[in-house]
């Protein structure tokens, strides 16, 4: 493995586990606008994640007429190769998509 560098998996599950903030820079990308290539590095960054006793609770399918909306969704991190974070103090939550991670606390990032 190359030197001051960390594996993808490895990122992925210190961000799990992290008590304190973590620095993360990483490629801008967005396909709607069209946009794509700028480099941000956000310090004090944590994984979003609903505080205890606020999750939404959804309701079961069976019980909901056929045409009223679903009160919440899925986000299919896992799926989507996305995580929610938020950094610093700001309560904005923010998606990151996990191919585009360049250094996770000062470490380049390499896949395999």
């Amino acid at each position: 493995m190359i030197p001051n560098s960390i594996r993808l998996a490895d990122a992925l599950q210190q961000m799990e586990e992290a008590d304190t903030g973590f620095t993360l820079r990483f490629v801008q990308a967005d396909r709607k606008r069209k946009k794509a290539g700028k480099i941000v590095e956000w310090h004090h960054c944590r994984l979003s994640r609903p505080r205890q006793g606020q999750r939404k609770k959804l309701v079961p399918a069976a019980d909901v007429p056929e045409a009223a909306p679903r009160s919440s969704r899925q986000p299919a991190h896992f799926a989507n190769a996305t995580r929610n974070l938020v950094q610093g103090r700001s309560t904005q939550v923010r998606k990151v998509h996990i191919w585009l991670i360049l250094a996770f606390n000062g470490k380049k990032v390499v896949l395999s």
